[in-house]
C-alpha cells in the first residue's frame, strides 16, 4: 500500500501535475524537499532549517517555492502564523499540514507514537478547516500557542485540537487575552464525525 501511494499517486502528481508544467532546475531536491516536509505534519519548521536538511545546495527562496508548488497540488499547505502585521506573518516559520493523512505515513513507515497520532489529527482537523475557504493561521507567542486560528471577516476563532488528556490549553488564555474578542474552541477525538459535517456550523454550536 506504501508503495502504491508513493509510485502511482505522489509520482504521479509530482511528475505530470507539476513538473510537466512548472520550472523545476533539480527535480531530485525538489522530491527530496517534499519527503522533509511531510515528515513534520502539523508541525512549526523554519526554512533554514529545512535548507539545511537538503543533500544539494539551495536557499530559502528555492524552498518557498518548493513550497508554492506542492501548495499548489494541493499535496500540502505552509499556515502562516497569526498576527496582526503582515510583515510578522510573511516572516513567520510555517506550519506544515499535510493535506492527506496517508502522506506523513509515508515517511514513518510503522506505528505512530501517540504524540504522532496527535499530529496526524491535527493534521485532518487542519485540512478541514483549510476547506472552509476562510483564513487559517496558527499562533505563538512564546511557550504560548494555538493550534489554529481561523478569521471569518472580523471573526476569530482560536482552536485547540485534543488527541489526549494532557495537552495545555493556556495558550487559548492567552490568546484570549490578546484578542479578547476570539471564541474559543476544543477540538477533541470524539468531537470528530460531528466537526467533519459542518466545521464553521461545529465552531459557531461549541466555541465560547
Amino acid at each position: 500500500m506504501i508503495d502504491y501511494i508513493k509510485n502511482s499517486i505522489v509520482s504521479t502528481v509530482i511528475d505530470k501535475d507539476i513538473l510537466l508544467y512548472q520550472t523545476v532546475k533539480n527535480p531530485a531536491l525538489f522530491r527530496q524537499a517534499f519527503e522533509i516536509l511531510i515528515s513534520y505534519p502539523a508541525q512549526e519548521i523554519s526554512f533554514t532549517k529545512l535548507l539545511g536538511q537538503l543533500q544539494d545546495k539551495g536557499n530559502v527562496e528555492i524552498i518557498k517555492y518548493y513550497i508554492s508548488l506542492y501548495e499548489g497540488a494541493f499535496l500540502i499547505k505552509a499556515l502562516e502564523k497569526f498576527a496582526s502585521k503582515a510583515t510578522l506573518k510573511k516572516a513567520s516559520s510555517p506550519k506544515i499540514l499535510p493535506l492527506a493523512p496517508c502522506l506523513p505515513y509515508l515517511q514513518i513507515r510503522g506505528d505512530y507514537s501517540a504524540a504522532e497520532r496527535g499530529r496526524i489529527f491535527e493534521s485532518i482537523v487542519g485540512a478541514q478547516l483549510l476547506r472552509t475557504s476562510e483564513e487559517l493561521y496558527y499562533w505563538r507567542e512564546g511557550k504560548n500557542e494555538v493550534d489554529f486560528i481561523l478569521r471569518i471577516g472580523k471573526l476569530l476563532y482560536a482552536i485547540e485540537v485534543k488527541s489526549g488528556s494532557k495537552k495545555n490549553v493556556g495558550g487559548l488564555e492567552r490568546f484570549k487575552e490578546q484578542y479578547p474578542a476570539a471564541k474559543r474552541a476544543v477540538i477533541q477525538v470524539s468531537d470528530y464525525p460531528e466537526f467533519e459535517q459542518d466545521p464553521i456550523s461545529f465552531l459557531e454550536r461549541k466555541s465560547i
